[in-house]
């Protein structure tokens, strides 16, 4: 099975990040538009040696994903990993799940017409429309 999801920085379209279940591969298509190597996110593209013309490979990919989660030995992991209804930790379940997002940047993953303002969790927090207990965060 072949999933695809776009990756965006705030609402730029990236590029397409799919993944291949029976080969168990990962692949990353640039965004043919993308002309500022400021979209391109960090461990995706190799720093030492920013190019447009850079060609993520599979592990460029796979270290992307399990930058964006939480480690498999985070204390309480199978707690969190039952709130989420995963049944065990892989790291491109959970990613899907948090749609690639951190609060440390505006990257994250696009699969069907979300808009970046209505589900960013960064974006929410620093606009005052996310809450806990009915409170801004």
């Amino acid at each position: 099975m072949l999933e695809k999801f776009t990756l965006m920085c705030k609402d730029i379209e990236v590029g397409i990040i799919q993944y291949d279940s029976e080969k168990d591969k990962f692949s990353f298509t640039l965004n043919e538009n993308i002309d500022n190597t400021k979209y391109m996110p960090p461990i995706l593209y190799d720093y030492t040696n920013l190019s447009l013309n850079y060609k993520p490979q599979h592990e460029n990919v796979l270290w992307w994903v399990e930058d964006r989660v939480m480690p498999p030995n985070r204390d309480a992991v199978d707690h969190i990993l039952d709130l989420m209804g995963l049944p065990c930790y892989d790291a491109w379940e959970i990613c899907k799940a948090n749609k690639g997002m951190s609060l440390e940047d505006y990257w994250w993953l696009r699969e069907s017409d979300e808009k970046y303002e209505e589900c960013h969790i960064r974006y929410l927090i620093e606009s005052g429309k996310q809450t806990y207990f009915g409170r801004p965060v």
